[in-house]
């Protein structure tokens, strides 16, 4: 599906509830992008270079954020763990420290604040695990 601002994304799991089993993870009742707490997401999401910062999804309730924020510096109520597997993407976090993600490399945010930028000409492409929590 297209997310204006961001690119594309796929789900291809998710559940709003705690597993029971089987479960085939075509939950239709799913369809935000973020879980509730106990629910999942199995997402690929590509990321377009032309934009400068990479929005956090409008469409989404469980996007949080603050004041005075930057462009696109968000939390969400999740952990997320994310593989990036095409094209290159920098994360900023809440103290302004950058990290530049290759293919391959893992990141898990634990909703923490940060932003993406995708570094490059070429589409960057991640696959996410994202697992609803409560936020403190």
């Amino acid at each position: 599906m297209p997310i204006p601002a961001l690119g594309e994304l796929a789900f291809l799991w998710s559940a709003d509830e705690p597993a029971t089993y089987p479960n085939a993870g075509n939950d239709p009742a799913a369809p935000g992008l973020f879980p509730p707490v106990g629910g999942i997401r199995f997402v690929i999401a590509s990321y377009s270079p032309e934009f400068e910062v990479v929005a956090a999804p409008e469409a989404s309730l469980r996007i949080h954020v603050e004041d005075g924020d930057e462009p696109g510096m968000h939390r969400t109520d999740s952990t997320d763990f994310g593989v990036l597997l095409s094209g290159n993407i920098v994360v900023e976090l809440d103290d302004g420290a950058e990290l530049l993600l290759s293919p391959g490399d893992v990141v898990v945010q634990n909703g923490t604040r940060y932003r993406w930028r995708v570094v490059g000409d070429v589409p960057a492409t991640m696959a996410a695990f994202i697992i609803g929590a409560h936020h403190l």
